[in-house]
């Protein structure tokens, strides 16, 4: 490890940041000489929800580790990262990508340090994960699009332009009413206006 990423979160303004300092901090002191990172960058969020993805710390430090600032992320659990396991993985998957390890100091199972003999095992283990999630949604969606194609629901967007809307046009076209403005009462584009009210070949 030569430049780590540390990363804190807590969910609400009520908690602190005190514990997962003092972990981190201790993990960092059992490390042997060889070990021990030349720089620490660090990250946190403070009352967000670790179901979202959309926070300021952890964006900005996917976006140094993605541009090869640091070489591992260091966090107090697995659920300070993200709180959906398999969308943990999944980044933690990207990251080994681009040379990034993991560690979890309070879960010694995952921790996934360059210098761990069994990383690749792990990985090749939530990759594995992964994909059965995906395959999962993805049996699902299929199943849930087959189920309603049977009780006649219509797939897709709903069409904006209907007979009546059509019918509409050429009435307001009729009336002196200019293509724009017609569109602009349609709410539809001034090419759809003009592709309805083209004559017939």
């Amino acid at each position: 490890m030569q430049n780590i990423a540390v990363y804190y979160r807590v969910s609400t303004d009520r908690q602190d940041l005190g514990s997962q300092r003092v972990e981190i901090a201790r993990w960092l002191e059992g490390l042997s000489a060889e070990n021990k990172p030349k720089k620490i960058y660090e990250y946190s969020d403070e009352g967000i929800s670790g179901r979202s993805l959309n926070r300021p710390g952890l964006k900005k430090m996917l976006d140094d580790a993605f541009n090869k600032k640091v070489d591992t992320i260091v966090v107090y659990r697995l659920d300070r990262f993200s709180r959906h396991a398999t969308t943990a993985i999944r980044l933690i998957l990207q990251l080994d990508e681009v040379g990034v390890a993991f560690v979890a100091v309070n879960q010694p199972v995952l921790n996934l340090a360059h210098e761990n003999p069994f990383r690749r095992t792990l990985l090749t283990a939530f990759a594995e994960i992964a994909e059965i999630e995906r395959e999962t949604i993805v049996a699902r969606v299929v199943a849930g699009l087959a189920a309603a194609r049977k009780k006649g629901v219509v797939l897709g967007a709903p069409k904006k332009i209907t007979p009546a809307k059509i019918e509409q046009a050429q009435d307001l076209r009729g009336q002196g009413l200019t293509i724009r403005q017609i569109a602009q009462h349609l709410e539809l584009s001034v090419g759809s206006i003009s592709r309805l009210l083209r004559p017939d070949p």
